[in-house]
């Protein structure tokens, strides 16, 4: 870090360097400040980081650098709740926080560095992304038909018009004139007839850390955006009504309409239409899955209003976590308790939702977004609950945005399409070779410690001194280094979500009783394996003595469980046969009295406060 820094420019001799570091670094007499920042040293688990991890926490943000295939370091940006949230909670590791007071000037020139970083790398990666959205529209397109954003929430053709859908239609004519669509239409198709495949843009130039790229939006996309807004003016013009799979809500009280909420829905669907009627006369060339999300709220609305239940769009992934539903059944209190937070959000943003409708007109889109998702989660832990469903976990939800297919019409021939995608492809694997040189992945020179270092160094004195003969690229060998060398005034630990329920057990019952019950995966009630653990009996991260017994034992248990996990592989694809095999390697570690594994949770509520140790 930069007093870490300080302490490399003292052994490399350069004595200007340090007291230029210093005096931004160290508040001045007389000048006292509150501002501090935070070096994060998370614990070691089996998974994505075992061999720890390490943030920076300034004011309430935490940055973190995270490896992302094909083998880059990422800058992610979080609240320190979130972050929290994620490493004691879900994935129950400890952190040690070193505190190092800074003067203001010092907080604000690391935090503008960070947030620099972040929004620079994020766009970058943003162009990656749309150009690999380039090369799988064009190869959609070849094959004859192209994934769009909001089509699959309708019927096709030939279906009875949807009433709702058809007073939007009324509203859009009677705004715009009678032939407002019509006329649309054919504007889109001249549109459509008249794009032509082109080269992708360059973007391998003078590509940095400290420029953010400009943005992509070429042939496949134009493309793609024009055929989605005709599938939205088709939808509108036929007044399509809505897939029944498209929406999602759950019988019980969590969702029914209060009877305020009943009187606030006709201006909260009417607000809805009149941006969609606006939407139609905007200039945005992607207005076409705006338009069609927009109508397939509405038409949700509609259901709400007949059912007297809250219904959403349906916003989980097609790729969601899923708890099987005999695990449902097994662990009642755990699902019982996402509920409960679920539905404490839900009267959240409920009223949040209602305290928006001002009689202005405008819809509130925000807060509509926070009800969906809120709702969303509810729903699926209801139905999971009462219908003995499986449970899709209810985290990283999206917009709803449900794909559907349309034919790709009026397109160029195939040789132009061909020689676009061979283009695209070209430019997009160069920008991906590109971003790796920049942000390469390296066990020892680039990781998520020395890449906090790097970006403090920036910020501070404009350069980078390199580390020498030093293990501080091992995130628990920097967090010592850290507290010994460089004014830290303060080091607490907030513990991992089991270790602080058992420091509330200790001081709730007789110790040995409750460590006895909760040092094994069969009696605790703090912990209940999850698929993403490997196999394991005892816990080893609160017991340094014992360690290698209990070490063995467990090595014991992860060969059972492979040998066991041979005879079922052609039955469970090899589940319980890679669980017993990660058993055995997380457990070689403990016959020589370290500990990596401590086992990780499917669900800990936001509400819960883990204990911090100062």
């Amino acid at each position: 870090m930069g007093l870490r820094h300080a302490a490399v420019i003292c052994r490399l001799a350069r004595p200007a360097a340090l007291a230029a570091l210093l005096a931004v670094f160290v508040p001045m007499p007389g000048r006292a400040s509150d501002r501090f920042i935070d070096y994060l040293y998370v614990d070691a688990n089996e998974g994505g980081s075992s061999g720890g991890h390490a943030g920076l926490r300034v004011g309430d943000d935490v940055f973190h650098f995270e490896y992302r295939r094909p083998g880059i370091l990422v800058l992610r940006r979080e609240t320190f709740d979130e972050f929290r949230h994620q490493y004691t909670g879900l994935e129950n590791r400890t952190i040690e926080a070193s505190r190092i007071p800074v003067s203001e000037e010092t907080f604000r020139l690391v935090r503008e560095r960070f947030r620099r970083r972040h929004i620079v790398q994020r766009r970058q990666l943003e162009v990656l992304d749309r150009l690999r959205a380039d090369r799988r529209i064009l190869e959609e397109m070849l094959q004859g038909g192209v994934g769009l954003d909001g089509a699959g929430f309708f019927f096709g053709e030939g279906r009875a018009a949807d009433p709702t859908l058809l007073a939007l239609r009324q509203r859009v004519l009677d705004t715009y004139g009678a032939n407002f669509i019509m006329e649309r239409v054919e504007a889109l198709r001249r549109r459509l007839a008249a794009l032509e495949p082109q080269g992708a843009p360059e973007h391998t130039r003078e590509v940095s850390v400290d420029e953010t790229p400009a943005p992509v939006y070429g042939f496949p996309q134009r493309y793609r955006d024009t055929l989605t807004a005709l599938a939205a003016l088709a939808v509108l013009a036929t007044a399509r009504p809505m897939l029944p799979e498209a929406a999602l809500t759950a019988a019980g009280t969590e969702l029914r309409l209060s009877e305020a909420e009943a009187l606030m829905l006709p201006e909260l669907s009417d607000t809805l239409a009149a941006s969609l009627v606006r939407l139609l006369d905007s200039h945005r060339p992607d207005w076409g899955f705006p338009l069609l999300l927009g109508m397939a709220r509405l038409a949700a609305l509609e259901r709400t209003r007949e059912s007297g239940h809250w219904v959403f769009l349906d916003a989980f992934p097609l790729d969601a976590e899923v708890i099987e539903r005999a695990r449902v059944a097994g662990n009642p209190e755990v699902v019982t308790a996402m509920l409960r937070d679920a539905r404490a959000e839900l009267d959240v943003v409920r009223v949040r939702l209602a305290s928006r409708l001002r009689g202005d007109g405008i819809f509130g889109e925000r807060e509509f977004v926070d009800l969906e998702d809120a709702g969303n989660r509810v729903a699926e832990i209801r139905r999971a609950l009462d219908e003995g469903r499986d449970l899709r976990v209810p985290r990283h939800l999206l917009l709803p945005a449900r794909r559907g297919l349309r034919p790709a019409v009026l397109a160029p021939s195939s040789a132009a399409l061909a020689a676009s995608l061979a283009a695209v492809r070209e430019r997009e694997e160069a920008y991906g070779r590109v971003l790796e040189r920049l942000y390469q992945y390296h066990l020892v020179t680039r990781n998520c410690v020395s890449e906090i270092f790097r970006e403090l160094d920036f910020a501070l004195i404009g350069d980078h001194v390199e580390v020498d003969g030093s293990l501080s690229f091992i995130p628990a060998f920097s967090a010592p280094t850290v507290n010994e060398r460089y004014g830290v005034s303060e080091v607490f630990r907030i513990l991992s979500h089991r270790r602080a329920g058992l420091a509330r057990l200790y001081g709730a019952e007789n110790p040995l009783r409750a460590y006895l019950r909760e040092s094994n995966t069969i009696t605790s009630t703090l912990y209940r394996r999850n698929s993403r653990d490997s196999t394991f009996l005892f816990f080893t991260d609160d017991l340094v003595v014992a360690r290698p017994v209990f070490g063995a034992m467990n090595l014991i248990t992860g060969v059972v469980t492979s040998v066991v996990g041979l005879v079922t592989a052609p039955f469970d694809r090899g589940r319980i046969l890679r669980a017993g095999a990660r058993g055995v390697v997380f457990s070689l570690p403990e016959l020589f009295f370290q500990n990596i594994r401590k086992g990780s949770f499917e669900y800990v509520g936001r509400t819960t406060d883990e204990a911090e140790v100062r």
